[in-house]
């Protein structure tokens, strides 16, 4: 139904109606009121999740995040989490082919934009490089929340784009109502000729134990693009060059060399369920091959090679939550541990690196009770990470990095005014080993980052509230930032990283207006940021090898930008209803001196409309992403494009069991390109998408 709907408080009932404020179930069993996107149409949800908040009360309502479940979560549904999220107000995704692609948040990525699983690290390289995928498969996630406010301190320091959790059933929280519980599902995909298919069952065992299994197979071929393979720039230089290899190149149309995928992923976990909580285990293999669309050289002398990644990680998750009553009142710990592996391998060649990561991340949480106006979360986390890359040219040295950090929110009612703060501490401690072919020496480095946050949140009527959110945060530089010193195969360019790198600081407000009635919701939010010194990954114009040179650096820079979105019902008859949407995002990054930050989206506009019932559902969307003409040195300007997307939904036998659902994405066939791409140039979005999916719940 309606993708773009406006962040606000609802409660739906049991006879359909909404209301502006609701108990809702966080991933951990409390319960908290949150900003949700909703859809005021006949398949609403019977159940809005919110994971991030950590109290037992209609609280956390300065927070500006987004949730992604049901239908909404089903129609958006991608290979990649950075593609899935792409249509949430103020995120965008590296997109480097259909099968690398990490979101983008109000213009950050990386640590600065931070995915979590059931609020754990995804334990992966995907940080590394944006070739590197999230070891972190959507069609798993019973839901996915965009956490952003004090409530983002507790998952991370730094990620001022928000948090994104996406949150499974691995670890069975409660017992099936009929003693089992499953669901099964295909899909097939035009543009990549690809299909997928999945299934989940849960199985009560006993009075307390539930267990648990789920597997899931997707595999495509090289995508069908809209338009042309590389952009007017390079497509110029192309056509000009003397060598006809390369002049072929500037016609290039259809399929994208190399961009061809297989993922695999299953998973078994088990539970003992009580009244007053549950603990759990689960065990999950995920692998992965995936071919990187390839950075044309335009020099005979200098081909760029194809690459393809083998991806394999083994996970362990352990979860323990229970009520205890009195003024602790409850307590919860999670684990994870991750075997992560990939190789970089040159197709019909060599493999040209290794990167092996071994991490493990530890939480202890408690609520404190105190009074019904006030209550607190206090918690600790652990984290540890073996990182090493191998091969004939190692992108950087074998590094450990530990980070110890402890943390608290608070929140205060004072009706119709309510407050939160919250206080993240951190040290991490980061060692660089010697490593024979790079000729570095071992370099320890500590950071002690402190970050604070407070939100207050206003109610000026029943309809509408306003909040507001300030910041103060330090994140320490992590082991790509300091000790890289290779060429990445995966992005083809040469990485040169700065070991003398100190604490990123940055400051900022958030100011958020929202509203809601019988039929309506609109929200309203504006945001800047302050870097008194950013690092990032800037192009100097250098080449070596054929391949640009990307330094990291420090600058001051300032981030700002607006999430404008409504949602309305125009009209009824009978069971169907018809609801309209739209929404609008911009966000603005200049360093200090005045130079544009590489990489921001551009002004996006999004408006759609729904019409449905019980069991048919459809919705018309159009997509305009604007042109982005204001770019850094050695970047290129990007073409804005149009996207027009259709969606047809049947629940044949009503809100239980089969669900057919035909997806038409990019209908024209546009040429689009994100600009927060660093292969935008030479890999366009997906042309013509024809999808159809079904499931079978039980």
């Amino acid at each position: 139904m309606a993708q773009s709907a406006p962040s606000v408080d609802v409660e739906h009932q049991p006879d359909g109606r909404t209301q502006d404020a609701a108990m809702v179930e966080m991933v951990d069993g409390m319960t908290t009121t949150e900003a949700v996107s909703i859809m005021p149409m006949a398949d609403l949800p019977p159940e809005i999740v919110v994971t991030g908040v950590r109290l037992r009360r209609r609280t956390n309502e300065t927070a500006s995040g987004n949730v992604l479940s049901g239908v909404q979560l089903e129609t958006r549904l991608s290979a990649t989490i950075g593609e899935t999220l792409a249509h949430l107000p103020g995120a965008s995704s590296t997109s480097f082919g259909p099968s690398a692609a990490r979101p983008v948040l109000r213009g950050f990525t990386g640590e600065r934009a931070r995915v979590v699983i059931d609020g754990i690290g995804t334990l992966d390289a995907s940080t590394t490089s944006p070739d590197h995928a999230v070891a972190l498969n959507p069609l798993v996630a019973d839901r996915i929340e965009l956490l952003r406010g004090p409530v983002s301190i507790l998952y991370a320091a730094g990620s001022l784009g928000g948090v994104v959790n996406s949150v499974s059933g691995r670890i069975p929280r409660r017992r099936p109502p009929d003693g089992v519980a499953g669901v099964a599902r295909a899909g097939f995909d035009s543009a990549a000729i690809d299909g997928s298919i999945g299934a989940r069952i849960d199985v009560a065992s006993g009075p307390h134990m539930v267990l648990h299994a789920d597997g899931q197979y997707l595999i495509g071929d090289d995508v069908t693009t809209g338009g042309f393979i590389v952009a007017p720039g390079p497509r110029a230089d192309a056509a000009a060059s003397a060598d006809p290899a390369i002049r072929r190149l500037a016609g290039l149309q259809g399929r994208l060399p190399n961009s061809g995928f297989e993922t695999w992923e299953a998973a078994a976990g088990a539970s003992l369920v009580y009244d007053n909580g549950h603990i759990g285990l689960s065990f999950a293999n995920y692998e992965s091959v995936y071919g990187l669309p390839t950075r044309f050289s335009f020099d005979p002398a200098t081909p760029v090679p194809d690459t393809r990644i083998d991806l394999d990680q083994q996970r362990l998750d352990f979860r323990l939550e229970f009520d205890t009553g009195g003024v602790i009142d409850t307590v919860r710990a999670r684990f994870g541990w991750a075997d992560y592996v990939h190789h970089e391998v040159n197709v019909g060649g060599p493999i040209t690196a290794n990167f092996l990561n071994t991490a493990y991340e530890a939480r202890l949480e408690a609520v404190v009770g105190g009074t019904s106006q006030l209550k607190a979360t206090l918690g600790a986390q652990l984290y540890q990470r073996d990182f090493t890359v191998t091969g004939p040219a190692p992108l950087l040295p074998p590094t450990r990095t530990t980070q110890l950090s402890l943390f608290t929110l608070g929140e205060i009612d004072l009706a119709p005014l309510r407050l939160e703060a919250a206080v993240r501490y951190e040290h991490v401690a980061i060692r660089s080993s010697v490593d024979p072919i790079l000729f570095n020496p071992a370099i320890d480095r500590s950071f002690d980052p402190v970050s604070i946050a407070a939100g207050a949140n206003y109610s000026l009527s029943r309809d509408w509230k306003v909040a507001l959110n300030a910041f103060y945060q330090q994140r320490a530089p992590v082991v790509e930032e300091l000790f890289t010193q290779g060429i990445d195969p995966g992005t083809q360019g040469q990485l040169i990283g700065n070991p003398a790198l100190g604490l990123e600081r940055s400051w900022g407000v958030e100011a958020i207006l929202r509203g809601g009635g019988p039929g309506w919701s609109a929200s309203a939010t504006g945001y800047y940021t302050r870097y008194p010194n950013i690092i990032f990954a800037r192009e100097n114009g250098a080449s070596r090898d054929g391949l640009p040179v990307f330094l990291f650096l420090e600058s001051g820079a300032a981030y700002y930008g607006y999430e404008i979105q409504g949602n309305i019902e125009v009209g009824q008859a009978g069971d169907w209803k018809i609801a309209a949407d739209a929404l609008i995002d911009y966000a603005h990054a200049t360093l200090t001196g005045g130079a544009p930050v590489p990489r921001i989206p551009p002004l996006r506009l999004l408006a759609g409309a729904d019409v449905g019932g019980d069991r048919l559902t459809s919705r018309a969307e159009i997509e305009w992403i604007t042109p982005q003409s204001r770019v850094s040195a050695f970047e290129t300007p990007t073409r804005g494009f149009v996207t027009v997307n259709l969606q047809f939904g049947w629940k044949p036998l009503g809100a239980k069991g089969l669900q057919l659902r035909l997806i038409a994405n990019n209908l024209f066939g546009s040429e689009g390109r994100r600009h927060a791409s660093l292969l935008k140039d030479f890999a366009p979005l997906p042309g013509r998408d024809i999808r159809l999916n079904a499931k079978m719940s039980f």
